[in-house]
């Protein structure tokens, strides 16, 4: 039986992507989304996918502004009863408490922490977010976006570790998905409201990420268990069809495939937070 590792990396060296605005950021794109195959003899997949805080950065960075009432409602963690559901949305809210750190709304940075403790204490995890004392972190460094930042990346270790620590690995590519779809939501959500060519190439570049994501899921689901989010990721992931990876050209889309694609992830975020479609 294949051994697959997926790996959500946190950011180890979050001064690359804080310095001047004159970095690579293609080089950046590269660097997280490297897929690692056949590492060893025991014929063990591992897939790197960047954490829910470096696409969020990459995004603050392109120009990701922050729109308050388009963030998953808080009251809804009571209504996930589901493990499946407890770790999309996980995922979900860690996107969310990304996007308001990115933003500098550390208030409401701990207002999704408390969510994500909610969460955690259902997924078993609570280890993790009591033992850092991550509330008074973010209290005691409001306004350092830089702090902040670390913040983040700490509590993303912590949680890789935790999961491979357990055996749980494989949870993390599910709570990235939750992440990935909430972002790219965010980001479709903040350029309809002002069309942005630099936002709209970095929702362009994901279709690396997804292509990752859904191998990863592919090769993890042993059970079967998330058929339903592979057939909504690869729904997805049609948007794409003029990606190629072997392509030397700037894959960007256009107009309309901005629109369509950005009408398929509100639905299937939506979807996952339980909320119906407007």
């Amino acid at each position: 039986m294949q051994k697959v590792t997926i790996k959500i990396v946190a950011l180890l060296i979050i001064s690359s992507f804080l310095t001047a605005c004159g970095g690579n950021q293609d080089e950046k794109i590269e660097e997280v989304t490297e897929e690692i195959t056949d590492i060893d003899s025991t014929n063990q997949t591992e897939y790197i996918l960047p954490s829910p805080l470096q696409i969020a950065e990459l995004f603050k960075s392109a120009g990701l502004t922050y729109i308050g009432d388009i963030t998953s409602p808080k009251a809804k963690v009571e209504t996930f009863n589901s493990k499946n559901d407890q770790k999309l949305n996980f995922g979900v809210y860690s996107a969310d408490m990304a996007y308001c750190i990115m933003n500098n709304q550390t208030q409401e940075s701990i207002n999704y922490l408390n969510t994500l403790r909610l969460l955690s204490e259902k997924l078993w995890m609570t280890d993790i977010l009591s033992s850092m004392g991550i509330s008074t972190r973010l209290e005691a460094n409001i306004g350092n976006e830089d702090s902040l930042t670390y913040i983040m990346a700490d509590l993303q270790m912590q949680l890789d570790d935790y999961l491979d620590e357990n055996g749980m690995g494989y949870t993390g590519s599910i709570i990235f998905a939750g992440a990935w779809v909430e972002t790219m939501y965010l980001g479709s959500k903040v350029n309809e409201s002002k069309q942005n060519d630099k936002l709209i190439s970095r929702l362009s570049e994901q279709a690396v990420i997804l292509n990752s994501l859904i191998k990863s899921i592919q090769q993890a689901d042993e059970d079967k268990d998330f058929t339903e989010l592979i057939a909504d990721l690869e729904n997805i992931q049609k948007h794409f069809a003029r990606f190629d990876e072997e392509s030397t050209e700037e894959y960007i889309l256009n107009k309309e495939e901005v629109k369509s694609l950005s009408t398929d992830i509100t639905a299937l975020r939506n979807k996952i937070i339980g909320e119906k479609s407007k």
